[in-house]
Parts: structure tokens; sequence; C-alpha cells
């Protein structure tokens, strides 16, 4: 039967029997190892140091590489498409020099990439720190994209003097550069930056921003309002790209282009840009030019025109609004602490304060204010300026009185008034009886020779001179004088002005002042004049021409070495020569009425001369007019004093005095040299002039350039009143 079965199962059934042999004799082998432990008396010896886990040996500073560094767990999902290691606590990456510290994290070797979450952190050196909620970091590009999150509620980047805030971040490891898209903010020592969007790298300190840009200085509390703006953080400088407002406490800057020093408060300004100043009362003066360079610390802007006209280069222009007064040139400067204004380079200044502009040119114009202390408006307003400029003559109270035309009454001081005679009789009593003692007072003190004066002592007979006088009323002023006895003291009160008045409530008032310097010369509709320094002054509504002066006014000329003129409201009411004089009027042809002397005054009325004045060696050429409107003889005369007045442009009284000498020549008779007065020149070609182009009136010469006679006029040294005689074809001497 043995021998019938198939030899395979005969093997089976062998190895079975040995597999069951070989488990019996395991078994009991266990059993007895264990009976041997149990019965072992020794211990075994502990580990001289401690047991670390062996880290695969590799070279952990490749920058291509991202490393895990440590966590306190480690489980990798089985069944994934790719190796995905899940750590926790304490997580530390490691990439080069920078490291990324979280709570959580997927990480994923073969993509060199990683996950993290919670208490995120990424640090290089002692140059960058970010902080975060969650962190998705590309090991291959090195790029990290951070966000907020429950454990941050921002992302913040960090470097020793810079802070970046935002909800997220987008970090390129590459170039050093992260961004934000969504609203962000950045700080550093001086400034507050916000923006849509916004880009900073730490390693060159330049930042970016785009769409709805705000700078705030922390120092100064100024803002910048943009679209776009470029920031450096190291040297605080703002580079400005479009169209900019800089608001300060006092200053306003509007421009398109320029760089900004947000620590120095320095501005260079390459586009046309306005800075707009204010004063403590909201006074505005406006600077504009093609670029400005503006200093706050100083309070100084400089503004300039391009030269190069493929950039339409158009004139500086300043602007008080407040002392009505617009300067125009090529350059200018202007200083808001001293409240100054300077232009050169064809300047031209126009004052509008009246209702005629007044229109100034020469090479040099500066501005100014001037601080007088003046009544309030509401007392001011009850005099004329004729009336103040006569009271601020007297200098007492009794020089008032004088010139009135009736006589003051003087009463004692505390007489009754009316309703109290009651009273009169016990005040009369009181008071002779005072007078009385008065008087023998002073004889006692003459006896024994103390040698008080009469001024010391008041004279008991003169009720007057011993008693308060009654208050003096006149043009609205009251004005009070105090005599008092020996007797008296004289409390200390306010101070007084002329009139009495207490000085104490003038208040101050800002005046402008301009300077024009070098080939002056302006323009009004009543009148134009030149010289090569013009001052005008609003404080006394003066104009001084100063060396060389020459004034037109209609079809007459006055010229000297010094003419000094006064504006009345809107119109010139005076012109005056202090040294000497020379009026020249046009009648016909190579005929003028001429008048020279050694002081002159001109009044005029409604823009036209009314009354002239001339004092010492008066001569005169003047030809009368015929009552057919003719003429027909010339008179020539000498005296010490003249005065003529106008009427509807023509001659209406003539008075000399004392003593005059003279000659009437025929028309037909007269030889070239009896027609003019040494000294006559006749400069119409000089006289500046406006004609209407465009829409508008401008200067002949409308940029600024001076004319070749005018150029002429100034280089010679000889005073305008020592001009030599006769006149060429152009109208100027020979």
């Amino acid at each position: 039967m043995i021998s019938k079965t198939p030899k395979i199962i005969v093997f089976l059934l062998a190895v079975i029997v040995l597999s069951g042999g070989i488990s019996v004799m395991d078994s009991l082998y266990a059993q007895q190892r264990k009976k041997k432990e149990k019965t072992e008396s020794f211990t075994r010896p502990a580990p001289t140091q401690p047991i670390k886990p062996t880290i695969p040996s590799a070279n952990r500073y490749q920058e291509d590489k991202v490393f895990l560094e440590n966590a306190d767990s480690l489980f990798r999902p089985p069944m994934d498409f790719e190796e995905k290691q899940i750590v926790k606590g304490n997580v530390v990456f490691r990439q080069g020099g920078m490291w990324m510290y979280c709570d959580s994290a997927y990480y994923f070797p073969e993509r060199n990439s990683l996950d993290a979450f919670g208490h995120v952190e990424m640090k290089q050196g002692d140059t960058l720190f970010v902080y975060a909620d969650k962190l998705f970091y590309d090991g291959g590009q090195r790029k990290a994209v951070l966000t907020a999150g429950p454990s941050r509620q921002e992302v913040t980047l960090k470097d020793p003097k810079v802070t970046l805030t935002t909800d997220s971040l987008d970090y390129d490891m590459n170039i050093e550069m992260g961004w934000y898209t969504r609203g962000g903010k950045l700080q550093d020592d001086i400034n507050v930056l916000t923006s849509t969007y916004g880009e900073y790298s730490p390693a060159t300190k330049l930042a970016r921003f785009e769409d709805n840009v705000v700078l705030v200085n922390t120092k100064d509390g100024y803002r910048m309002f943009t679209e776009e703006l470029d920031y450096n953080t190291g040297t605080h400088i703002a580079t400005i790209n479009t169209e900019t407002r800089i608001e300060g406490a006092n200053d306003t800057i509007l421009t398109t282009a320029g760089r900004y020093n947000t620590q120095t408060d320095n501005a260079i300004l390459t586009a046309r840009s306005t800075i707009l100043h204010r004063d403590s009362s909201m006074n505005v003066v406006t600077l504009e030019g093609d670029s400005i360079i503006y200093d706050k610390a100083t309070r100084l802007s400089r503004a300039f025109m391009f030269r190069d006209a493929a950039k339409n280069p158009q004139p500086m222009v300043l602007t008080d609004t407040a002392r009505k007064m617009t300067l125009i040139g090529g350059y200018g400067e202007y200083d808001d602490s001293l409240r100054r204004a300077y232009s050169t380079d064809y300047p031209l200044l126009m004052e509008y304060s009246q209702k005629d502009t007044l229109f100034l040119r020469a090479d040099t114009i500066l501005t100014s204010v001037r601080v007088e202390y003046v009544w309030p408006d509401s007392l001011a307003r009850a005099l004329s300026a004729e009336t103040r400029a006569r009271l601020q003559g007297y200098t007492s109270a009794s020089e008032i009185a004088d010139e009135m035309n009736i006589e003051v009454l003087r009463i004692p001081y505390g007489f009754p008034k009316p309703g109290q005679i009651g009273q009169l009789r016990g005040f009369a009593g009181g008071f002779f009886k005072m007078l009385e003692d008065l008087k023998k007072e002073r004889m006692k003190a003459d006896k024994s020779g103390t040698g008080e004066s009469k001024a010391e002592k008041p004279e008991s007979s003169h009720l007057a001179d011993s008693i308060a006088s009654r208050p003096v009323v006149t043009d609205s002023v009251v004005v009070e004088t105090i005599v008092s006895d020996s007797t008296a003291v004289v409390p200390s009160g306010p101070r007084l002005d002329k009139l009495g008045r207490d000085s104490t409530y003038m208040v101050p008032k800002d005046y402008h002042v301009a300077r024009a310097i070098g080939r002056a010369r302006f323009f009004r509709q009543d009148m134009q004049g030149i010289a090569d320094t013009m001052i005008y002054q609003e404080y006394d509504s003066m104009l001084y021409l100063i060396r060389k002066p020459v004034v037109w006014n209609e079809q007459k000329q006055v010229y000297g070495d010094k003419i000094n003129v006064h504006f009345n409201d809107s119109t010139v009411d005076r012109a005056d020569l202090p040294e000497k004089g020379f009026l020249a009027e046009y009648i016909d042809e190579d005929f003028y009425n001429q008048l020279a002397g050694k002081k002159m005054t001109a009044y005029f009325g409604g823009g036209e001369l009314s009354r002239l004045d001339v004092e010492g060696n008066v001569e005169t050429i003047f030809l009368p007019m015929e009552k057919d409107s003719t003429y027909n003889k010339l008179v020539s005369v000498e005296s010490s004093f003249l005065t003529i007045d106008m009427k509807e442009r023509t001659l209406d009284k003539l008075k000399f005095w004392p003593e005059t000498t003279g000659s009437i020549y025929p028309i037909f008779l007269i030889k070239p040299a009896q027609k003019y007065l040494q000294g006559f020149r006749w400069f119409e070609p000089l006289r500046p002039r406006r004609e209407w182009y465009g829409g508008r009136w401008k200067w002949m010469d409308e940029l600024g350039e001076v004319p070749e006679e005018l150029e002429n006029y100034f280089k010679d040294d000889t005073p305008a009143s020592k001009m030599k005689t006769g006149i060429s074809q152009t109208g100027l001497s020979q």
C-alpha cells in the first residue's frame, strides 16, 4: 500500500512532521530562557553618553534644499502617491541661512516644499524677521506666501528699523523682496506709509507703493497723498512719480515729480509745481514754478523756469492774495518766515490792491511785509486820511485847541451838572476856600525862600490853570487834559499817544513793500514811469523813484534827480520832486511847455494834473493857447516861486512871486535855442507801453527784454535833470 503511494505525498508528510518538531523544540527553548532570566541576579551598567538619533551625512547648507531640523513627532501617511511627512511640536526647517519655525507642517521632501501652520516665523540673520499664521514655501523657487490667521492676526515683516504689516504677503528669497496686494502699512522711525499695493526689500531698503498711497510724517505731522510713490527707508527720501499733494500745518505742495527728504524736510520738485504758504490768519502766498527747491527747516522756497523749449517753459509765479500782489519772473525765492519774496530774470510785479493795477518791471524785484501798529478799523474809519495826518502832527491837546475856531469853555473839575444846581452853593464855598488856602501856601513859600518856580504852583486867580479842563472834541477824537494842583498825586496811567489815546489798544497790521532795482519801469492807466530804482510802500501809499527818474501823465513828462509819487485810493494824487525837477508837456511839432525848479510838487485829480507848485530858481517856457485854440507866441519867465492851477486839462491860473522877469516872443520869430530850457529832453521812446493782444492787455516787452533806448539811458551816469539841451529824431538828446 505504501509502495503504491506517490513519492510527492510522502515528501509532504515528512515536511509537516519536521516542522511540528521544530516548533515544539522552540517552545521548550523559550521556556527554559525565561526560567534562566528569572534566576539572573546582576544589573546591566548604564550608558556612558546620551544616545542620539543618527542624522544622515549631508551638506545642510545647501541653498536649494529644505531640511527638517526638528519636530516633536513625525508621521508618514501610507499609500500616498508622493512622500509626505506630518510634523508637529517645535517644528524647525532650514534652507541655507534662512530658518523657519511653526507649530505643525506638511513637509514634502521630494518637492522641497512645505506648508506651515501656527505661529509661523521666518528668520535670516539679524536683517529679516517675518511673522504669520500660515506659510506656503516652495524651496525650489525660494518663494513664500504668508497669511494671517488665528495665531497671528496680521503678517509682519521686520528689519532693524522697519515694520511692514498686512494680511497676506508674498516673499521672494532670490531678490529679497516682499509685496502685498490687498492693503498694507510700512512704518519706520519717521514715517508711516499705507497703500493698496506695496513692496519692500530689506536688502536695498527700497519700497514702492501704488493706489491710495498715504505717507504720514510722525515728526511733523504732514501728510502726502498720491497714487504712486517710491521710498527709501535708509535715506527717508520719497520719490514722486505722479500727481501728489503734501499737506502740512502751514504749507501745501502740489506736484507731479520730484524728491522729498522726509527727514530734513527738503524737496526738489522737477515738474511744474505749486507751494501754498499759510500764515496764522490763514492768508495764502502761492509759489509756482517749473521746478522748485523747498526747505521746510528754513522755510525758504526757490522756483525756476525751464530753459528747454521742448518742456514748454513757464515763468515762476508768486501770488499774495492777502496783499493783492503777483510777482512773476524766470527765477524767484520766497522766505515764509520773514515773508519776503525775490525775483530776477525779467521779473514783473502786479499790485492790484487799488482799482487800477500797478505793473512794475526791473532787473530785480524784492517784496516784503512791514508791520505797523495802527488803531482798530472801527476808530480809523471815523477819520479821513488827511485828518489823521494832521492830527499826528500835533504834540499836545493845547495845539488842537488853539487851531479850533471856537473858544473852549473851561470849568472847574467837579462843577455840578445840570439838575444839580442845589449843590452849587456848597460847592462854591468849598472851592473858593481851597483857592484862599493855596494862595496862603504860596505866599508862605515865597517868604521862606524855597525857590519854587511858578510853573510848579498853580495860579489861584486863574480858574482854568488850576482846575482840569473840559474834554476837547474834534473830528470824533476825544482828548482830555488834566492840570492838577501841587498837592495832588498824578496816578500812573496807560501810555498815551499825541492825541491822548491809550496806545495799548493799537493793533499790528501788515503792509506790503516792493523794491525794483535796476532799470525799473512801472505802468498804470493814469501814469507811467522809469527809474534805476523804485520802492513802493503800501503803508504810506508812496512810490519812490531813485536815480534818473522820469514820470509821464497824458502828454506831460516830469523828470529830476528823485521823484516821490503818492497814491490815494485808486489814483495818483501827488508827485514830489524834492531836489530838482523838470516838467515838459508836448504841444505840437517841436514845441513843448517846460518848467524847471529846485523843488516841485504836482497835484492830480481824477488822473489829471490839477495844480503845480515850484520853489527856487523857477524857469518856464510855455505857449499860451488863444481863444481860437491856436498858439502864436512863446513866453519865457523866471521867478522864485510859481503856482499853476489846471482846469479841464488847460491852464486856469498862473502865479509868480515875489519878483518876475520874462519875455514874450512871436512864435514865427523864435530861434531854435529859445524853444528849450537848459536840461530839456523828451523821453517818449522810453515810456512804458501796453497793447491789446490775445484778448488782454500786455506789455510791449512781454518777456521783459530791456529796449535799447532804455539800456543806453541808464548806462549814462548823467542825472536826468542835468541832461544836455536838444532833441534828436528819436526824441533823445545829442
